[in-house]
């Protein structure tokens, strides 16, 4: 299948996932802090980063971390993240029009699904890639692909940069709350609305 466009959203373009991922982080010090100490201050704010140090602190005492994760993104997603109507809109003309889409996640991998299945758009996704290199995301959007047409969407560095690096398209998102300072340099354009896909 020659010629196939793919678009690939970071999960900080679907929706402002980091306050809602960085309470989750507060709630886990506070939950499982008791069994094995944890002071959300030392987390880095880098969720690859963060989810390698909670790896390592929670050892065999706290080793359910993601299960406790996935219970605070369950029972509280609904406070932190509102379906865009827009960007579902902007997905579906865009699935319709042939476009392949998928997503990348840094992770954990309880957390993308809870939100792709909470915005509804776990069945417009033809692909999930959820690892700390957001390159895993351009080699699924390629797989079975001959010189597919690739264009990632992000409302952080990581996924532009590692798109740029593979000579991807890249479109900075500002419709979830992101800085447009921060994303130009990395960004080949920077859109204020996902109606301009």
């Amino acid at each position: 299948m020659p010629n196939v466009r793919v678009l690939i959203l970071a999960d900080d373009a679907l929706a402002p996932v980091d306050r809602l991922w960085r309470d989750a982080v507060d709630h886990l010090a506070r939950k499982l802090g008791r069994v094995v100490p944890l002071d959300s201050a030392d987390v880095p704010t880098s969720r690859a980063a963060a989810i390698a140090h909670l790896d390592a602190w929670a050892g065999r005492e706290a080793g359910n971390w993601r299960v406790e994760v996935t219970r605070f993104y369950d029972d509280h997603i609904p406070v932190y993240l509102r379906p865009d109507p827009e960007l579902n809109s902007t997905l579906r003309r865009l699935a319709g029009d042939g476009v392949r889409l998928g997503a990348w996640s840094p992770g954990p991998p309880e957390a993308m699904a809870a939100v792709a299945h909470f915005l509804g758009l776990e069945r417009r996704l033809a692909f999930q890639a959820v690892d700390p290199d957001p390159g895993a995301a351009l080699a699924a959007a390629g797989e079975g692909l001959e010189d597919p047409q690739i264009t990632v969407v992000a409302a952080s560095t990581p996924l532009l940069a590692a798109g740029r690096a593979a000579g991807a398209s890249t479109v900075g998102a500002l419709w979830t709350g992101a800085d447009r300072d921060t994303l130009a340099p990395a960004a080949d354009r920077v859109l204020e609305r996902p109606a301009a896909l």
